[in-house]
């Protein structure tokens, strides 16, 4: 009995760590983040992303400032970067960013040409 207390007690201890720094853990991703696109078309500059999951698959939605609402597609993060595109005005865009605590950083490729997002998560209290 002994040998099994201290064999699960060093089980705990290697995984724990592991479990901690995995940086494929979307659980960081879900919630709200309050984003900013520079140079991106009037009425998609800023709003907020909500990423939610459903049967176990990662989704998510932009929320503009005008009420409207446009579902994301591809939605993955993958160690440690997040990856998803939406149609604006009839073009696919695709974003790449990386988390970093509360903060997203990342490139919109348009047809245009790169721009920058930056977001915050919305913390509820």
């Amino acid at each position: 009995m002994k040998k099994l207390i201290i064999l699960s007690f060093l089980i705990a201890l290697l995984i724990g760590p592991a479990v901690a720094l995995n940086p494929n853990n979307s659980d960081d991703v879900l919630g709200e983040w309050k984003y900013e696109v520079e140079a991106a078309p009037y009425g998609y500059e800023a709003g907020t992303l909500v990423f939610y999951r459903t049967e176990g698959k990662l989704l998510g939605k932009v929320l503009l400032n005008q009420n409207d609402k446009i579902e994301l597609q591809n939605v993955s993060f993958v160690e440690g970067e997040l990856k998803f595109g939406l149609y604006v005005e009839n073009d696919y865009v695709s974003i790449k960013a990386k988390i970093n605590g509360n903060k997203l950083d990342g490139t919109v490729s348009t047809p245009e040409g790169p721009k920058k997002i930056k977001a915050e998560k919305i913390v509820k209290e």
